[in-house]
């Protein structure tokens, strides 16, 4: 059995210092973050005390907020570059997801270019949305063709959005951060299907962060709506968009959530993910707890390999 963690940020002593600069990263902020998660002896310790074999190492989205798209794409390419760096360290313990912001389209398809040609890219993150735009915004389109051309994951992760006082950090009790950054990543998905992407790109990998936001729990009650009401609104029954959508684990350790997610994307289409460096105990509260969830689960062996790395191995092509 290979366990694989399919969503493990890393936040490099570069890019630590640089977004400590901005509003919402940093010690006393909305984000604090373990330094220690760029030390490798720190990383390669905890994967070895709970027997992951290789950590596919992202940067989280919410990272990109306060800063302007010259910003934010240097941060993405100073995430991609420090990443790269690690993978090519220990090339059997990390591989590189790469961080794309498509606020400026022409910066955003060079690192695209770049990370795959240079960085050995294995997947793309992208925040839910870019500033307030969907992610079925057809300036995208040419994003999503060299995704797909390449056969790359898109790694979707929630990020703040203009909303309600009543739900935002300073005034709802961190409500946006808790609930809010999963509606944006529904709305992402949603979008990304009535606005006609993943029919222009019938292949690709879409992995949500937090098993499928809300999507898997509302099941029922989105195929009935789309029965009822938007039929005519797609090509296809809406059922037929579910084998695009995969879902990891990182769910802070919420045993109920398993059989949730289970029930909607099987053991094809989870894969283990925990969020690390977040959470408690410098992050390594979420490896064990996301960890134990997913061996806790009562299913087949076989599926539980695949959930833990069998998925994750085929999709990153990891030898």
């Amino acid at each position: 059995m290979v366990i694989i963690d399919i969503y493990a940020h890393h936040i490099s002593k570069r890019v630590g210092e640089m977004v400590v600069k901005g509003p919402y990263y940093g010690e006393g902020k909305e984000f604090p973050f373990p330094p220690g998660n760029a030390d490798p002896d720190i990383r390669l310790g905890l994967m070895d005390k709970y027997g992951v074999d290789v950590q596919a190492i992202s940067q989280t989205t919410p990272l990109l907020l306060g800063w302007n798209a010259e910003e934010a794409a240097e941060i993405c390419r100073m995430s991609n570059e420090d990443n790269f760096a690690l993978c090519k360290a220990y090339p059997d313990r990390f591989v590189n997801i790469c961080i794309v912001s498509l606020l400026d389209m022409k910066s955003a398809m060079k690192e695209l270019e770049r990370s795959i040609q240079e960085l050995d890219c294995r997947g793309v993150t992208i925040s839910s949305n870019q500033n307030g735009k969907g992610l079925d915004s057809p300036e995208y389109f040419p994003f999503y063709e060299k995704v797909a051309e390449h056969d790359l994951p898109i790694l979707i992760h929630g990020t703040h959005w203009e909303c309600s006082p009543l739900m935002d950090m300073a005034h709802g009790w961190r409500f946006l951060h808790v609930f809010g950054w999963d509606y944006d990543s529904t709305q992402a998905v949603w979008r990304l299907i009535f606005g006609g992407v993943l029919d222009r790109f019938p292949t690709l990998k879409i992995v949500t962060h937090h098993l499928g936001n809300y999507i898997p729990f509302f099941k029922r009650r989105i195929e009935a709506n789309f029965g009822k009401f938007l039929k005519d609104k797609l090509p296809r029954p809406i059922t037929e968009y579910w084998g695009n959508i995969y879902g990891d684990t990182a769910v802070d350790g919420t045993l109920g959530a398993m059989p949730c997610g289970y029930a909607f994307f099987g053991s094809e289409r989870m894969l283990y993910g925990s969020d690390y460096p977040f959470g408690a105990e410098a992050g390594e509260d979420f490896i064990r707890e996301n960890l134990a969830c997913v061996k806790g689960m009562y299913i087949p062996p076989e599926e539980k390999d695949r959930i833990l790395g069998g998925n994750a191995k085929k999709m990153l092509k990891i030898k």
